[in-house]
């Protein structure tokens, strides 16, 4: 009994053993296998990482945005470049057609001096026929008002019945607005002998000067002075040449708003009156120099001047044209 129980209990411990020994074995293996296994570590997320891929997201797209604006800029650049190019070639056209109407303005300019002497001449005499057909009509609008009523009717005689050219004495006036004004003209015609005096030498060099003198008594006076050439054959047969100067014409530029009412200048304490003191009604020819508007006016003072003794001499000036004169003008004609 007692060996059966000794074989059994031997029995149990080489199980026991055998077990152990498996399971070291198992564990052994399995600690191989787990040195040789790949670990995968899950960690938390970095909130910095994220905020970096923001920033870089945020990065590229302000990059691309830069990119984008560059190309516009370059773009831009280039069409004010273009533009610029256009600008010049515009402003050098715009030069020349300057200097193009400058030089055909002072063509236009010299042409119209050299018309204006003709075209005052010619606006006179149509100012002075418009004059003649309004005054004819004033007489044939009385003489039918008078056809049916007698009246006594007061004649008038002036000094001489027809104008002619005068080489007496001078005075000049000018009528216009309602107003007469005194013209200094022999004083202004003085100062520019002498001026033209002065600048003469400058001839030889231009072939016109021009040149301004006053103001006297509220008018100046701007004149040109031209060189003229001539040619001649003496005697001997030789041909001679030279030049001298001419005067071209001369304007009166206003300078003040002179002058008295005409219905103040027939006054005895009037400028009108107190310059026509100065002259002998028997020696002086009164020039009065008149605008469209100053007709009826003129017809007055004729006649106060004709009861006066004075010869008349009236010069009519279209619109706005102003008082000139040149070698090719007339002199007054007086009636």
């Amino acid at each position: 009994m007692e060996d059966q129980h000794t074989a059994g209990y031997d029995s149990f411990l080489d199980t026991v053993t055998n077990i152990v020994g498996i399971l070291i074995i198992l564990v052994m293996v399995v600690g191989v296998r787990a040195q040789h296994a790949p670990v995968n570590l899950v960690l938390p997320e970095d909130p910095t990482v994220k905020e970096r891929e923001v920033r870089l997201t945020e990065l590229q797209r302000r990059s691309a945005r830069l990119v984008s604006l560059r190309k516009d800029i370059l773009e831009l650049a280039e069409k004010v470049g273009q533009t610029s190019i256009e600008i010049q070639a515009r402003l050098a056209e715009r030069d020349r057609l300057a200097l193009l109407v400058g030089l055909l303005k002072k063509e236009y300019e010299e042409k119209s001096k050299q018309l204006s002497g003709d075209a005052t001449r010619q606006q006179a005499l149509v100012q002075a026929l418009a004059e003649a057909h309004e005054e004819l009509s004033r007489l044939e609008r009385e003489a039918a008002t008078q056809q049916n009523r007698t009246e006594v009717v007061q004649l008038v005689n002036y000094p001489t019945p027809l104008a002619t050219p005068s080489d007496r004495e001078e005075i000049h006036f000018v009528i216009e607005k309602g107003k007469i004004t005194y013209i200094p003209l022999d004083r202004l015609l003085e100062e520019l002998v002498a001026d033209a005096r002065r600048k003469l030498y400058r001839l030889l060099e231009v072939p016109e000067i021009t040149g301004v003198v006053g103001p006297i008594g509220g008018f100046k006076m701007e004149y040109s002075l031209v060189r003229r050439h001539l040619a001649g054959t003496p005697g001997d047969g030789n041909t001679m040449t030279g030049a001298y100067a001419q005067l071209r014409q001369w304007v009166l530029i206003p300078t003040g708003a002179g002058g008295d009412p005409v219905d103040r200048a027939l006054e005895e304490t009037s400028e009108f009156r107190r310059r026509l003191a100065g002259y002998r009604p028997d020696k002086t020819v009164v020039t009065l120099w008149c605008y469209p508007d100053g007709f009826k006016d003129f017809r007055r003072l004729k006649d106060f001047l004709h009861e006066r003794g004075y010869s008349v001499a009236g010069r009519p000036l279209p619109e706005g044209f102003p008082i000139m004169g040149s070698p090719a003008g007339s002199k007054s004609a007086a009636q």
